[in-house]
């Protein structure tokens, strides 16, 4: 039977949200160059046949993934420059403990 896993740190610490966030970057950037394959399928086929109504749909599937990709990576990119502000306001032994920190404290300004 597996047994739960339980980290030794802090789910939300620093280093384990940065490589997170690096693994999304990653993955954010796949997502767009796949995307944009595709797209160059679609492309060649409506070349092919510019009457090809559901290659054209197609293509404009795969430009929105890839937009919608760019988009998810520079909402990470905007939270994680966010949570590094609100990190460097804090006084040293707040950033240690910042799983103590409530979303009502960082919205009213408190530490």
């Amino acid at each position: 039977m597996p047994s739960t896993y339980y980290p030794k740190k802090s789910y939300f610490s620093p280093n384990r949200i940065q490589l997170t966030g690096k693994e999304i970057l990653k993955e954010c950037a796949e997502d767009r160059q796949r995307a944009l394959e595709a797209f160059e399928y679609f492309r060649e086929m409506v070349d092919l046949d510019p009457a090809d109504d559901k290659a054209k749909t197609e293509m404009v599937k795969c430009l929105d993934i890839s937009l919608h990709a760019n988009e998810r990576k520079v909402k990470l990119l905007d939270s994680m420059i966010r949570l590094a502000m609100h990190q460097d306001k804090l006084p040293k032994s707040a950033t240690e403990s910042v799983e103590n920190i409530s979303f009502d404290d960082i919205k009213m300004g408190k530490q």
